[in-house]
């Protein structure tokens, strides 16, 4: 059996526990039983909120989780990164094949989490990783490169990949650094890649910015001969304080192989958002924009609500890139289709998104065709090869073909 402590970092930095995860050991079939309760003191404050407003309510109950193959709740295992952390936590910890089980993660991942969650194993509290700093870049990408090539390699300086590596999620190689006022998620280049995806990513978020998506702050510094991108984390507050982040993944308890759409992350809005008509027009916006540059990889995890102490409210965009994996299909639906979607599709859609004039939703496609049309020239100034322009140019173009406004003559 584990049993974990659930501790909350505030907005103004101080830490208060906020319940208990206990799982039971697998059964035979290799399911896991686990239950949460919030403690009474947490429960009783007048600043507690609800960890996950829909399968967490703030109450005094017993929850029994809904994930069999986890044994803990989806808001939990958000704090988990994905598989180029785990595998940075696999190694760290020497964590054997019947140790890596979500509960056991959660344990080793301890306070060194995103987000505002921290887990210790009974009631105490460790400190959280040292961040690196940003001077420490180059001999990181480095590491990450050595440890993509091969992750059983052997390289006493790999304690700095380690501290700064386990907690980023996603597939691609990443790290935290800091540079004393602000904390980054750093993103590398992969040895798979064969684009320049760091260029891309890069010139697809200022795209977004430009066409009027909240998202989060980056920039491409120059490292070894190679560009790195530096995400500025909106989970921190300066004073140390946290934003409490869940996916949209977990609020819509989808596990595993699922099929949702936008109008579903649209459902959550209205029930949870404290400003709804922002939120979803930011959503729809983002749509749009997805639809139009091809970020076909637009799953659920790649959309988060945070709690900055004002309620709940949509995150800024992050992790949007072309197409590319070359996919035909988007991950989520749009108006039922996954595939490219027209202007009369977009417009259907919208009817999720409680926007009250057809003139509304077409000002705000309109508005994000202006600017993605400008793609070629947001590429070149952020250094995307021609190769990639080549390759990704004609699937935009066409995307925007599809939607742009029809001029009659």
């Amino acid at each position: 059996m584990i049993r974990l402590t659930v501790w909350l970092t505030t907005f103004d930095g101080t830490r208060v526990q906020a319940g208990e995860i206990v799982v039971a050991d697998p059964d035979v079939q290799g399911r896991l039983r686990g239950q949460f309760r919030y403690t009474p003191e947490f429960v009783g404050a007048s600043s507690a909120f609800a960890l996950d407003p829909i399968s967490l309510p703030l109450s005094s109950q017993l929850f029994e989780a809904d994930r069999a193959s986890s044994g803990v709740h989806g808001v939990f295992e958000d704090s988990l990164p994905d598989d180029w952390g785990r595998k940075i936590m696999v190694r760290r910890y020497g964590l054997e094949r019947n140790e890596q089980r979500v509960p056991q993660l959660l344990r080793a991942l301890g306070p060194s989490g995103l987000g505002a969650l921290s887990y210790e194993d009974g009631d105490r509290l460790f400190e959280r990783d040292e961040i690196p700093d940003q001077c420490y870049l180059e001999e990181l990408q480095k590491l990450a490169l050595e440890f993509e090539r091969d992750a059983n390699t052997v390289d006493p300086e790999m304690t700095l990949l380690f501290q700064a590596g386990s907690s980023p999620g996603g597939a691609r190689p990443k790290v935290l650094v800091s540079d004393g006022q602000h904390q980054y998620i750093a993103k590398f280049s992969s040895i798979r890649d064969s684009f320049d995806v760091v260029a891309l990513e890069a010139a697809a978020m200022e795209l977004a910015g430009l066409a009027g998506l909240e998202v989060a702050q980056t920039r491409s510094v120059p490292c070894g001969g190679k560009s790195v991108l530096l995400v500025t984390r909106f989970d921190i507050h300066r004073n140390g304080g946290r934003n409490h982040l869940i996916s949209m993944q977990t609020l819509l308890r989808a596990d595993g192989y699922y099929t949702a759409g936008y109008r579903d992350m649209a459902q959550v809005l209205k029930q949870v958002s404290c400003r709804p008509v922002e939120d979803l027009q930011q959503l729809f916006k983002q749509l749009v924009f997805n639809a139009l540059l091809g970020n076909t990889d637009d799953h659920l995890k790649n959309f988060s609500m945070m709690n900055d102490g004002d309620g709940w409210r949509l995150t800024p965009a992050f992790d949007i890139v072309p197409n590319i994996g070359q996919n035909r299909e988007h991950v989520l639906h749009i108006n039922d289709s996954f595939l490219a979607p027209d202007r009369n599709t977009l417009i259907r859609e919208a009817g999720s998104f409680m926007f009250k004039r057809r003139q509304e939703i077409e000002s705000i496609i309109d508005s994000v065709v202006q600017v993605v049309q400008q793609w070629k020239m947001i590429f070149r100034e952020h250094g995307v090869p021609q190769h990639d322009v080549e390759i990704l140019g004609s699937d935009i173009d066409q995307r925007i073909e599809r939607i742009r406004p029809v001029i009659i003559q």
